[in-house]
């Protein structure tokens, strides 16, 4: 208790300062093991901040739409920041389409942890353009990401973006969305938004959000890979569930399978020759005759019982195999040809 000035007895409390609870620590989200793609970095500022981030430029490749005479042109802190990410062991490429990234050099990694691709925009306030680029760009880093890879778009909340429908682009495309979360400028130092649009209003990071997608393995289970590159394959063994490791190989084609296979693509409309293979399943003309014989006998026209609708699935698989082994055959008898 203060005592205040003037009578005694009178007296108030003294003032309680609120203590501020401490700043959270900034939370690192690139390490250095991660393979990251960046696409659209127009002064590699961006880029520059992510190797801050991270402590390195280790497994960073960094992109331009524009070549590089035109990055330079463009930007006059562009050298520098290329020369910065040199130098931290980071890799600078140009003239990098986001939309076609199947066309990416061979010397990159086939897949990548995370692909980063800040503000996209067309360069035409068009939305649908912009809708169009944002469902490109989906399907061409699906094939490009890790079992459990990620791809981070960074867009403005206002329109005309939030008109893009972003979530829409990428669900068409096989993603989905993991996280919402706002857009930390302070994690990427020395970052400064470039814009392709000129009628563009004072940049505002508050109101932008980094939407976080991931493939959706149950319509696309596996990466798309070249077969030939086994450190891709290594990638893809290692992320893969348990579940996925231990799946065994396909299984043989049973001779008799392939016989009937085989018989079947040789026969036309005459009936078969040689004896009748049995059959694993049961013998659908004899279910008809047992349907028939229930049937009224003033019924003169009887439909087909159809097949059952589940297939069991080692037979997908042989038929599979024996698909492949008819096209390869197929394909050895052209080249003799030729």
């Amino acid at each position: 208790m203060v005592k205040r000035k003037g009578r005694e007895s009178e007296v108030r409390p003294a003032k309680k300062f609120k203590s501020r609870p401490p700043k959270a620590p900034i939370q690192q989200i690139y390490s250095l093991n991660d393979g990251i793609l960046v696409l659209g970095d127009g002064d590699f500022t961006f880029s520059r901040g992510l190797v801050t981030h991270r402590g390195g430029g280790s497994n960073l490749y960094a992109t331009s739409y524009d070549s590089a005479s035109q990055v330079r042109k463009k930007y006059s802190n562009a050298a520098e920041c290329i020369q910065a990410l040199a130098k931290e062991k980071a890799r600078v490429l140009h003239d990098i389409d986001a939309t076609k990234l199947d066309a990416l050099p061979s010397t990159l990694p086939p897949l990548f942890d995370y692909i980063i691709f800040n503000f996209p925009h067309s360069g035409q306030q068009r939305v649908h353009i912009n809708r169009v680029l944002l469902l490109d760009f989906f399907e061409s880093a699906r094939s490009k990401l890790n079992f459990k890879g990620e791809a981070h778009i960074t867009l403005k909340t206002k329109p005309p973006y939030s008109n893009w429908n972003v979530e829409d682009q990428a669900k068409a495309a096989g993603f989905v969305m993991k996280e919402r979360r706002p857009f930390r400028i302070q994690l990427f130092p020395g970052y400064h938004h470039r814009t392709t649009d000129p009628h563009a209003k004072v940049f505002e990071p508050d109101q932008c959000i980094t939407y976080i997608f991931v493939v959706d393995r149950s319509r696309f289970p596996v990466p798309a890979i070249v077969p030939s590159t086994t450190n891709a394959v290594d990638n893809v063994q290692r992320d893969q569930p348990k579940e996925q490791k231990e799946k065994k190989k396909a299984k043989k084609v049973d001779p008799a399978t392939k016989q009937a296979f085989q018989h079947a693509l040789t026969s036309q409309d005459e009936p078969p020759t040689s004896k009748p293979l049995k059959s694993k399943f049961p013998d659908q003309s004899s279910r008809q005759v047992v349907a028939k014989a229930t049937k009224p006998s003033s019924t003169r026209h009887d439909k087909k019982e159809p097949l059952d609708a589940v297939i069991p699935t080692h037979v997908t698989e042989e038929i599979y195999q024996l698909c492949l082994e008819k096209l390869r055959e197929v394909r050895r008898r052209r080249l003799k040809l030729m």
